[in-house]
């Protein structure tokens, strides 16, 4: 065997080489990808059970929820604002999924089949209503209240 041919033969078994690594890489890569997006999602089940376990658990949060969004009974200041803060955290927990879905973390259609229904659920109500007509102008991005509205015109069809 000359030198040449020695040569050659350590060019394809190096690119054979080359090409092995990339498919390696390529598998890390996905396996990686995988983990990120299971972590994503804990950490988004992890933000709605903060505030599921809060109704489950504290009735008084359970009937502020449901007498408030319906105008079941009057409300003082601090009622009002404990129920504005729970619509704000269910909106914003809702958000995530919606950021999540949009840069392509979650499937399409994600946010529309989960949260955005559990969220126009709150604020189809008489009070949430209410509250989503002024929140939606403060602070959420264009694209959300898109969206969330998108939503709710199609659950009211």
């Amino acid at each position: 065997m000359s030198f040449e041919q020695i040569s050659y033969l350590a060019q394809i078994v190096a690119s054979i080489g080359v090409i092995a690594s990339l498919i390696f890489v390529a598998l890390q890569i996905k396996q990686n990808t995988g983990a990120l997006q299971r972590n994503e999602h804990n950490s988004t089940m992890a933000q709605w059970t903060v505030i599921r376990m809060a109704i489950a658990k504290n009735r008084d949060i359970a009937e502020l929820m449901t007498d408030g969004l319906h105008g079941a009974r009057a409300m003082d200041a601090a009622d009002q604002l404990r129920l504005e803060q729970m619509l704000q955290e269910n909106a914003w927990a809702a958000f995530h999924i919606w950021d999540r879905t949009q840069r392509g973390i979650f499937p399409k259609g994600t946010f529309e089949a989960s949260c955005g229904a559990l969220l126009c659920s709150l604020i189809k109500t008489k009070v949430g209503e209410i509250w989503w007509r002024d929140a939606k102008h403060i602070g959420f991005p264009p694209g959300f209240v898109s969206d969330v509205d998108a939503v709710l015109a199609k659950e009211s069809v």
